[in-house]
């Protein structure tokens, strides 16, 4: 497998790994964007865009690996990196020291993102940005598309009325947005009271940190963190179809993680849940 993890949530897969202090990299390869890069797999450098929620190390010390991997592989389109304003300067800075040791420079362009920023992936579907509540400056993404949807006191017309007046430009639609996707990143609970649509979005991928008592939601909220506690007490509000957990700590076995979501979880959440963890006994590396 050229990845550890991978779950297909609907029409849209999540592939790499969430390790808390460890390393997050998750590709979704339908919208071609990666979200951070705290390591990178050979088999997700070739992601034309990359995401990172904040500076924390697990979440974007793999940068330069990922801009040499492409290297190596003849990527000739620059990397699309995305970045929370506070931390930009510094990763170009890591970026040119690396360059300058290696006598070559790297194919990339780093945007700087603050929230309430739109930025677009294609013609309809584009990528809203919201500050997320962690121990630094830490932004979410949500990707979502506009789309058409034929007004109530028009859907009795044949096809080839409608095409009639769309073609004429008739006010017959309403312009609806639909959430594909969110990331909070590294995040408490309190994302939710800030951003309720969060809970609306089809696919959430939402960190877990901790599962039971080995840390207390108190723990959780000190540390910017969110324990599956606090999603259980919430559990009514979850609209998504799909809930995937990610970012366990490293205190718990990959198996450990799936038979405790699905004990604790089960009859509970209206979504679909999923757990972003290895079929192996061991956490990679």
């Amino acid at each position: 497998m050229a990845v550890p993890c991978e779950v297909m949530a609907g029409q849209l897969s999540v592939r790499g790994i969430s390790l808390g202090g460890v390393m997050t990299c998750m590709q979704v390869p339908q919208l071609g964007i990666m979200f951070d890069v705290g390591h990178c797999f050979r088999s997700l450098a070739s992601t034309p865009r990359l995401l990172i929620t904040h500076g924390h190390g697990d979440h974007c010390s793999g940068l330069v690996a990922m801009l040499s991997l492409r290297l190596l592989q003849g990527l000739q389109e620059p990397l699309q990196v995305y970045a929370p304003e506070p931390i930009v300067e510094a990763l170009k800075t890591v970026v040119r020291c690396y360059e300058s040791i290696q006598g070559h420079a790297y194919r990339w362009e780093i945007t700087s993102v603050a929230p309430g920023d739109e930025f677009a992936l294609d013609s309809r579907r584009h990528v809203r940005v919201y500050d997320s509540p962690h121990v630094i400056p830490t932004v979410g993404y949500t990707v979502f598309e506009r789309v058409n949807k034929l007004r109530d006191e028009f859907k009795h017309l044949p096809g080839a009325e409608i095409g009639r007046r769309k073609h004429a430009g008739d006010d017959i639609f309403d312009r609806i947005e639909r959430q594909l996707i969110s990331f909070p990143g590294d995040t408490s609970i309190e994302v939710f009271d800030r951003y309720p649509e969060l809970l609306t979005a089809n696919v959430l991928l939402l960190e877990a940190t901790y599962l039971d008592e080995r840390r207390t939601p108190q723990q959780c909220i000190q540390h910017g963190h969110i324990h599956l506690d606090q999603v259980l007490e919430r559990a009514e509000a979850f609209e998504n179809e799909h809930l995937v957990f990610t970012h366990f700590s490293q205190s718990y076995k990959p198996k450990e993680v799936v038979d405790i979501v699905r004990k604790r979880t089960a009859g509970r959440l209206k979504p679909e849940v999923h757990v972003l963890t290895p079929m192996a006994k061991v956490w990679p590396g």
